[in-house]
């Protein structure tokens, strides 16, 4: 019997962007979902082939990166549609309605898998913020799992008909979840991204990867049954039938492999580089997206191939974008690159890269000062379906970005990446880079600028996973530093006072909201919740389930019922051993940060809690986590009202420090002191102004971290925009006799910083000198 052969059914143009995930309808309905931001509603024309673009979903702000379905059933007879965002969130619509009936916001960052859940009604998600989670639509308050336990983004996850959950991550690990959510294994083999999941009977699935393999697993036992290899590149779907006799799978080789007992059957080329998604209608036929924003069906049936002169122009389509691949690489003409011959002159500095024609492959290298030589850091990925902006392919750290840019921050040191996503601010992630890269707060308006006038095409460096990411576990969880990055999360940003006047120096002064202190490492903090809790007494000790709960309201949004449910774990944890607490710290700063907690939570007996550690001799990394714990209880107004009214005790105890320890603890004290100035103002507290004053000269002298000083002395400059004039006179003359705060406002005013740095300091200073004299 002769295999099926998959040709060309016809194409569907209606979106401008890639088109980046599927779903069909038993009836034949497909939706599609693209970069472009929307997702199409296609419908069978009646022809037997070709389709009609019939709606237009609304609801998403970004890209909608992933999207499932849910057929008709006798108990849900309209079903649903729902996608997902790099808005954070997932909609869920009725077909024939354009508008969502629910959008769900409990993930963190990119949903960028939805699947069908087995049980009738049931859907998984997945999202770049490290979770999977498991739906109900009978119930959608929340979810019924939350999945939490990969290191990396979580790209896919798939249900078995035992209740199992599989799950696949940017971690490079597989992870079988018991029905109640408890990880039963942890598979490792892939190399790279595990990309998506296909179940193929009820207890053996497969997964693919950029590593460019296909492996079959068993569940139960946690064993790896086989690895398929054929495809080039990064594999981005997977599916099966017939128990995994034929499985089709997709990626950024531009093609569909179709695989019969593990072997490749047929291979389908597309004319465009990125075949990002596939599904299945009941009939064998294929549908698949790619990076050229067009939606294409296959078929294994003669009588629906297209006709013979739309086939004859798709597969010129094909050779012609084969061999354009073949001549150019992310805009840059392979024939104008040099050979290998260039590789013998040597750097200039260490870390210089140069990108060669070797061949028929285009390497990167990297130069060695230490060994004089170039080394090859990786061969650079082909062409991109369009530009880079527009696929979205360039990965850091498993995670998806328009651009990833190399940023060389001083001579010697290799250059840093730079990630970044169209439409983000470029002032966060700046922040988040200084953050990343343990990089001075001087340089924000620097890289900030850089971001602003450097979003544009480059080659993508394909050099494996080279880069530590603290954000997503790359790094240990060490409260003392934060994975040796000084918690710069949140930044304070010029006041424009007049932007078409390039000319003017930013003024940072008065500061009028408050800063929070946001960023963390919430696997580690689990990790490190778990291990003592492990060793209290029962008294002391939570539930895994408890602590677990405690987690995932800090990274979704908490309802009243949940945050006086964690109420009773916090009281208990708090009151834990003082060598263990840092991480109960951590995660109370960062529960504060929801009102619902921040209710609850901010009262007399945290107050004591706060007090005891923040005296002279408590240890380090409680009294710097607890310094961020009062700084994000200005967020809302219980825990606002609790810092105002406990100022007098908190300044007396931060007057008597002899010293403020790390950078991070001085960034965390100034923050505290910053956001103490912006209460002041609010309330018009005359002699508060005046204590909160004194205290800073205090603090001053202790102050080497540039950040902790600037800080401190936008609170300074923010404390003197009083609408009282005798009041503002009295603070300028407690400046005027304090030498301490006249010699660090002239030293910063007339200090001489690198060349490449925004120099912050000395415009807060002068701003200042021209407010006193």
């Amino acid at each position: 019997m002769a295999k099926p052969c998959y040709k060309l059914r016809t194409s569907l143009f209606g979106h401008t962007s890639d088109v980046r995930a599927v779903a069909t309808f038993a009836d034949g309905t497909i939706i599609s979902t693209s970069r472009d931001k929307t997702a199409l509603v296609w419908k069978p024309s009646g022809n037997g082939k070709d389709y009609v673009h019939t709606a237009t979903l609304k609801g998403h702000s970004n890209f909608v990166s992933s999207v499932c379905v849910i057929n008709p059933t006798e108990r849900n007879p309209t079903g649903f549609i729902i996608t997902g965002s790099n808005d954070k969130t997932i909609c869920i619509y009725v077909p024939d309605q354009i508008e969502p009936v629910n959008i769900l916001k409990a993930h963190q960052d990119t949903v960028c898998k939805l699947r069908t859940g087995k049980k009738e009604g049931t859907f998984l998600s997945s999202s770049w913020d490290l979770s999977a989670k498991l739906w109900n639509t009978n119930d959608l308050s929340k979810p019924q799992l939350n999945l939490v336990g990969h290191t990396a983004a979580v790209w896919c996850v798939s249900d078995l008909l035992n209740g199992s959950i599989i799950t696949g991550s940017a971690d490079k690990l597989v992870i079988v979840w018991t029905e109640d959510g408890s990880i039963h294994h942890k598979l490792s083999g892939h190399t790279d991204c595990v990309r998506d999941i296909c179940v193929i009977n009820s207890n053996e699935f497969l997964t693919c990867s950029n590593d460019a393999t296909v492996r079959h697993w068993n569940a139960s036992l946690g064993s790896c049954l086989g690895t398929y290899n054929g495809h080039e590149n990064y594999i981005y779907s997977i599916l099966a039938k017939d128990n995994g006799t034929s499985v089709f799978t997709s990626g950024e080789d531009r093609t569909i492999r179709v695989w019969h007992n593990s072997e490749i059957s047929q291979t389908i080329t597309l004319p465009t580089q990125s075949v990002w998604c596939i599904d299945l209608f009941p009939n064998g036929d294929i549908v698949a997206g790619s990076s050229d924003g067009i939606v294409r069906i296959f078929s294994c049936d003669p009588e629906r191939y297209a006709d013979e002169k739309a086939l004859q122009e798709f597969e010129q389509e094909t050779a012609k974008t084969k061999l354009n691949a073949q001549l150019e690489l992310g805009g840059i003409k392979i024939k104008d690159l040099p050979g290998t011959n260039a590789l013998e002159e040597p750097g200039q500095r260490d870390g210089q890269t140069k990108i060669v024609n070797d061949g028929n492959i285009v390497s990167a290298y990297s130069w060695s000062q230490n060994e004089q030589r170039w080394i090859k850091i990786g061969d650079v990925m082909g062409a991109t379906g369009g530009t880079a902006a527009t696929s979205g392919k360039r990965l850091h750290n498993g995670v998806e970005y328009d651009y990833v840019f190399s940023v060389d921050i001083q001579d010697g040191v290799p250059p840093l990446k730079l990630p970044y996503n169209e439409g983000q601010d470029p002032w966060h992630v700046a922040q988040r880079f200084l953050y990343d890269n343990d990089l001075s707060q001087l340089f924000l308006d620097q890289v900030a600028n850089f971001i602003i006038k450097n979003s544009q095409s480059a080659p993508v460096v394909n050099a494996g996973a080279q880069y530590a990411d603290p954000f997503t576990g790359g790094n240990r969880y060490i409260p003392r530093s934060t994975a040796n990055a000084t918690e710069q999360e949140e930044s304070v940003r010029p006041v424009v006072h007049n932007s078409s006047d390039c000319s003017l120096s930013p003024s940072y002064i008065p500061h009028t909201k408050y800063l929070k202190l946001e960023h963390a490492n919430l696997s580690g903090i689990l990790e490190k919740l778990r291990e003592f809790n492990s060793k209290q007494n029962e008294a002391s000790k939570v539930s895994d389930d408890k602590l677990d709960s405690l987690v995932t309201l800090t990274a979704s949004q908490a309802s009243e019922q949940s945050a006086a449910d964690v109420l009773s774990t916090f009281k208990i944890l708090l009151n834990w051993p003082d060598d263990v607490l840092f991480p109960v710290l951590d995660i109370t700063r960062l529960a504060v940060l929801y009102k619902e907690i921040n209710d609850v939570l901010c009262t007399d007996d945290l107050l004591q809690i706060i007090k005891k550690h923040i005296k002279p001799e408590a240890s380090a990394s409680n009294q710097m986590l607890t310094f961020r714990l009062l700084v994000n209880m200005f967020s809302h107004e219980k825990g606002e009202k609790l810092c105002y009214n406990s100022k007098d005790e908190i300044l007396t105890l931060l007057s008597n420090l002899k010293s403020l320890g790390s950078k991070n603890n001085q960034v965390a004290v100034s923050t505290y002191i910053l956001n103490l100035t912006v209460a002041l103002n609010k309330y018009n507290d005359a002699v508060g102004r005046v204590q909160c004053l004194n205290v800073m000269f205090s603090v001053l002298p202790h102050l080497n971290e540039p950040e902790a000083l600037f800080r401190t002395l936008v609170g300074l400059g923010t404390l003197l925009y009083t609408s009282d004039s005798k009041d503002r006179s009295n603070l300028i003359k407690a400046i005027h006799e304090s030498e301490v705060a006249l010699n660090v406002l002239r030293t910063m005013s007339e200090t001489n910083v690198p060349a490449n740095t925004t120099n912050k300091l000395a415009n807060c200073s002068k701003q200042i000198i021209s407010l006193i004299f």
